[in-house]
């Protein structure tokens, strides 16, 4: 199909709706938005979905994404040491460069210099994560091989509550947040977060006669206003602007040499749109701009000394998305992605960019035994040209107990900007180039919710980093990421259960385990509520792993929540991490933190 066949399925969207009615969702079914990029219930999607909301991240006193990560299925977190300090995640095997990062469904702009450093995103003003596991290029183009993660903020949020939070820890931890939804006038709705936490830290990196008595800390700022208006039952139109800013220290000693670093972010944005919602048709046309500025430098001579280093990075992003309902069973959807990017680098200002179009469509069925779907996007870029994707599924409801599902999808990874352009990058590397196939068995049965499901991924052309030439380079051959996943979940009394296992192969061209990836993965989180209290419980293993210049060894971890329900205002929070006091790396020399301890307050009214 060429693109100008694709605009007109796109442009068809858009013509006279039928008389036909949507059909509503039950109340216990659970609608996503990331998957096909339109509202289905998580029964109709043939991917494997988790869904986190607001009130599961409170439930567990989560202090930042990577807590909500370390729990869900089929991912493994990577962090140079304690809290601020950098994380990355690994997805079935795919590393946080093949997992695209959404934020209220745009892509996040930290992806144009590398991976997403999920210790920079402030969880205040979060209010859902959707989470999507395997292949999604054909609805949202590059980084969308291992899944893609849709951090879904406040801002246009219909909450009417107004919430006070304050708290205090281990290493001097200390958190401060407000957030507040209310109605303006009769069809308006106004949204504002702001929070404040930080914490002195360790010694993350320790070097022994070196860098003795170094505490490696974070700080971070967020502030988040948005504003929804209803003009009639089916037009409305927002507009939100939200910011961050972190600074957190980390160890740059080189040899003997002692260096006490700083890294600064700050990054702002700013979003609009207008979204129609009619019976049969729905539309969403919206812009974005990101901007983004990173400061590395000496802690004793300031951002502006002559040895610190900086960039900025800049995101434009214009989307119209359209989802039509042509039957009770069949929906279109499709639209187009307009994208900028630059990356500068200072003091000098030399600027990268360039422009990414994009034209997608889908058709997604769900009938009564048997739902699937069918995707084809095209992605026109002016740096590594003109890349096409699609991704087939397909589902088979046998009966409660018994549910097939299949899915084989394309994907690919653009070199990003840094990748091409720094000190480090190579302006002849190619796209990263995958295919995936997955199949899944689950159901119901007896009250017990059980999935099975085997992957197989193979990436041609992955990007490395050559230690040599310290230069990026294309790998020969293939990489493939190939596993088993088993959930299982079910309530007994009054507690909860979750229980997960990853038995996955992630190896490199020549055979190797993927640094850093682990062959083993179990979880268990449980939930038990009472009149006044509930207690949540978390557990994984990950197993041995290699690193750079040794292997890291297996580890467990627990942590456990209490929330106390004083009244209908009043909640007291408890939280301990790493329950045990286990001593491990999830990156090798950069320890991680010991037993810690949280307390909260939180006042709603």
């Amino acid at each position: 199909m060429n693109k100008s066949l694709l605009a007109v399925a796109v442009a068809s969207l858009l013509s006279p709706i039928s008389n036909l009615h949507a059909q509503q969702a039950s109340a216990d079914e659970t609608m996503v938005v990331t998957a096909n990029r339109f509202e289905q219930s998580t029964e109709s999607v043939v991917a494997q979905v988790e869904v986190v909301t607001r009130q599961d991240i409170d439930r567990i006193q989560a202090k930042s994404l990577t807590d909500v990560f370390r729990r869900l299925t089929g991912i493994q977190v990577s962090q140079n040491g304690g809290r601020g300090q950098q994380a990355s995640i690994f997805v079935r095997g795919a590393n946080s460069d093949q997992v695209l990062v959404l934020i209220d469904g745009i892509r996040f702009a930290r992806a144009a210099k590398g991976g997403v450093d999920f210790s920079q995103l402030p969880i205040t003003f979060v209010d859902r994560v959707e989470y999507v596991r395997g292949a999604r290029a054909a609805m949202y183009g590059s980084e969308a091989i291992g899944g893609v993660i849709n951090i879904i903020t406040v801002a246009n949020s219909d909450n009417e509550k107004t919430a006070v939070s304050a708290g205090l820890g281990s290493l001097d931890y200390q958190e401060l947040s407000f957030v507040s939804g209310t109605k303006v006038g009769e069809n308006g709705h106004l949204n504002v977060s702001v929070g404040y936490d930080s914490d002195e830290g360790y010694n993350v990196h320790p070097l022994p006669g070196v860098n003795d008595g170094d505490r490696h800390g974070f700080e971070s700022r967020n502030a988040l206003i948005g504003y929804v208006h209803n003009f009639d039952q089916q037009w409305s139109g927002f507009a939100n602007f939200r910011m961050f800013e972190t600074i957190s220290q980390y160890d740059g000693s080189f040899g003997t040499d002692h260096s006490y670093k700083e890294a600064e972010v700050q990054n702002s944005t700013f979003a609009t749109g207008v979204k129609y919602s009619g019976s049969e048709l729905k539309s969403d046309f919206l812009v974005n701009y990101q901007n983004q500025d990173n400061w590395n430098y000496e802690q004793s001579l300031g951002k502006n000394s002559a040895s610190a280093t900086s960039d900025e990075l800049e995101q434009l992003n214009v989307q119209w998305v359209n989802s039509h309902k042509l039957t009770s069973s069949l929906t279109l959807s499709g639209g187009v992605d307009w994208r900028d990017e630059a990356y500068i680098v200072k003091p000098s200002n030399t600027e990268y960019d360039r422009t990414n179009v994009a034209y997608f469509a889908a058709l997604n069925a769900d009938a009564d035994k048997v739902f699937g779907e069918l995707s084809l996007r095209v992605d026109d870029n002016e740096q590594f040209g003109t890349e096409t994707t699609y991704n087939t599924g397909l589902g088979y409801r046998y009966a409660e107990w018994l549910v097939v599902k299949a899915a084989y999808g394309t994907s690919f990874k653009a070199p990003n900007l840094y990748q091409l352009y720094s000190y480090y990058g190579n302006a002849q590397l190619e796209a990263e180039k995958a295919d995936s196939f997955e199949l899944t068995f689950g159901g119901l049965i007896k009250d017990v919710d059980w999935s099975i499901t085997g992957y197989d991924t193979n990436v041609e052309d992955l990007i490395d980093y050559n230690y040599a030439t310290s230069k990026y380079y294309n790998t020969d051959g293939e990489s493939q990421l190939r596993g088993v996943e088993m959930v299982v979940g079910f309530d007994t009394s009054f507690i909860n259960h979750q229980v997960s296992a990853n038995f996955q192969d992630p190896e490199d061209q020549s055979g190797d385990q993927l640094i850093r990836r682990a062959k083993k993965i179990y979880k268990y989180n449980a939930v038990a509520s009472f009149d006044e209290v509930d207690v949540s419980l978390g557990y994984q293993y990950v197993g041995e792993r290699p690193d750079f210049s040794e292997d890291l060894a297996a580890y467990s971890l627990f942590d456990v929540s209490v929330n106390y329900y004083a009244n209908e205002n009043l909640t007291l929070n408890g939280r301990v991490d790493n329950l045990t006091d286990e001593e491990y790396e999830t990156a090798g020399g950069y320890p991680s933190p010991e037993r810690t301890y949280y307390v909260n307050a939180t006042y709603q009214f």
